[in-house]
């Protein structure tokens, strides 16, 4: 591809730094690493098992198959996530398209260079080397194109992109398999981060593993209720689901009670007995324990806004001193 004049038209227009700023982007290593780092997926990689394969993502065309809406999303760490029947994915940012980019951006400079001389062989070594700060950002950022060398294997495949947004409208056939080639011969000899050794994992499940290992037991890797109504909303069908059951096993029971083989059982009129003081007080524990996470959560999410807040003021106060002076 043509080289630009400037990488300033291949950027965003602005990016959120740390303290919630919004900022024109400038290429820089803070920059580079919010943008392509998955940090949050290598936390938990050990787990990762749970919630995807290790193999390369399917084909666009066979998550049409699945019925499944292409949701465009910026964030790196949702990209190849799905839950129902939705999956996220970052579009392609132009300037990974660029090869005087990597050269310029993404060459090491430290001379921890990568090995190229077969000594990592499997995919799982490469991923794992250890490498500079540019070098971290450079398996990222392979590992997401190779990912799309995944998605992207078919004409058609390429055609849901440009109408999903995911890639240039001016992007030819021809240009993206001549692509994919380099692509994936610099993947064999290159190391990846090792996040890209999955494809496509279920956000359910990323979730259950976030709250599970106590990195964020409330909220999970993404939240999964967009407000306390949805929260209620859902476990109220749980417990109608629980009451139908309940109601069920009683009539059987007491169908049961009424024949001469079963009334005379003491068996089974302890077991009657027992479930019928279960089906009492099981749908009060469960409203009382949705009720006290909900209570915990209100609670939580309080604290961490009240946290926020002064964190957020402070920051703005020293930003308007350093702004008079």
């Amino acid at each position: 591809m043509q080289k630009p004049s400037s990488y300033d038209d291949l950027l965003p227009a602005s990016y959120r730094t740390p303290n919630d700023d919004i900022e024109p982007p400038t290429l820089t290593i803070d920059f580079l690493k919010q943008e392509l780092q998955v940090e949050r997926l290598n936390d938990i990689h050990d787990w990762l098992w749970l919630a995807g394969r290790p193999m390369p993502a399917r084909p666009l065309y066979y998550q049409k198959a699945l019925r499944r809406d292409i949701v465009v999303h910026e964030r790196m760490d949702l990209h190849l996530v799905w839950v129902d029947n939705r999956i996220f994915l970052k579009p392609i940012p132009r300037y990974l398209l660029d090869q005087q980019f990597w050269q310029e951006h993404l060459g090491c400079k430290v001379g921890c260079s990568f090995p190229t001389d077969g000594r990592h062989d499997s995919i799982q070594e490469r991923a794992e080397s250890t490498t500079c700060e540019r070098c971290k950002i450079h398996q990222c950022a392979l590992g997401f194109i190779l990912s799309y060398a995944a998605l992207i294997s078919y004409e058609s495949d390429l055609c849901i992109a440009k109408d999903a947004n995911l890639v240039s409208s001016e992007t030819t056939w021809p240009a993206w398999r001549s692509h994919v080639k380099k692509v994936l011969a610099e993947g064999k000899r290159r190391k990846i981060n090792k996040r890209y050794i999955f494809g496509e994992l279920r956000l359910a499940r990323l979730n259950k593993i976030y709250k599970y290992t106590w990195r964020s037991p409330v909220r999970g890797y993404v939240s999964a209720y967009t407000s306390y109504v949805h929260f209620w909303h859902r476990n109220l069908v749980r417990i109608a689901s629980l009451f139908a059951y309940l109601v069920v096993v009683l009539t059987a029971m007491q169908v049961g009670l009424a024949t001469t083989r079963l009334q005379d059982s003491y068996a089974f009129q302890q077991a009657s007995f027992g479930f019928t003081v279960f089906s009492v007080l099981a749908p009060l524990a469960f409203v009382g324990l949705v009720s006290a996470f909900s209570l915990g959560a209100l609670l939580y999410n309080l604290n961490v806004t009240f946290a926020y807040w002064r964190k957020r003021s402070a920051t703005l106060e020293q930003s308007r001193a350093v702004n008079i002076a």
